[in-house]
């Protein structure tokens, strides 16, 4: 793989302000300048691309949130994984665009989880993936599910995500979310839904 250059980056930032109305300023990348390391070897190698894709098309009608630009760009300077760093580049390819629904708060909450618990927030994000599970019946405790349906869950996840993720892992990151405030199952004991702030962080990681 060829590593990417420092004025590689500049160029490929220099690309996406032509494509999006001049959304990154002068501050954003000089901020990609000033380190190399994290640009050529870290993760923000990755977060590059998946915000340009991100932004490809789209048009700005505000100045870009510098502040939430620059957190953003902190707190993943030493994130790899692919799955987190898709959420991030959401985040800052909103953030890029000024758009108002991006909280700090959902900034220490990506940073809080793992790539189980991305998967599974994926999961109940997803409109249509979701669907698969109404109807799975829990048992009488309140926070869990019976094996048998942890298995089906899993199984769903693989079928969508192609990772096998093992029910005990699952069943840690649906407590997790729950503890995190993002899902709740209190208005439907049959089924896992978004709270308010899960909700608020779906509109703040939708492009």
């Amino acid at each position: 793989m060829v590593a990417l250059t420092i004025a590689g980056t500049v160029a490929a930032f220099n690309y996406i302000d032509d494509q999006t109305n001049n959304a990154l300023s002068s501050y954003a990348k000089h901020r990609f300048e000033t380190a190399a390391d994290y640009v050529t070897n870290g993760a923000w190698k990755k977060l590059v691309s998946k915000t340009n894709e991100k932004l490809k098309g789209k048009t700005i009608e505000q100045d870009p949130n510098l502040e939430f630009v620059d957190e953003i760009l902190e707190k993943t300077k030493l994130q790899t994984d692919d799955k987190l760093l898709d959420l991030w580049a959401s985040l800052l390819a909103n953030a890029m665009q000024g758009k108002n629904s991006i909280r700090r708060e959902y900034f220490d909450i990506l940073s809080k989880l793992n790539p189980y618990d991305v998967l599974t927030l994926n999961m109940i994000m997803d409109d249509i993936l979701r669907k698969n599970i109404v109807g799975l019946r829990r048992n009488g405790l309140v926070s869990t599910f019976t094996t048998a349906q942890m298995d089906q869950l899993s199984e769903i996840i693989d079928s969508h995500y192609g990772l096998d993720i093992k029910s005990t892992d699952f069943r840690i990151s649906l407590l997790y979310l729950q503890k995190l405030e993002l899902i709740s199952n209190a208005s439907d004991p049959n089924n896992w839904t978004l709270t308010l702030s899960g909700n608020g962080l779906k509109e703040a990681l939708t492009v």
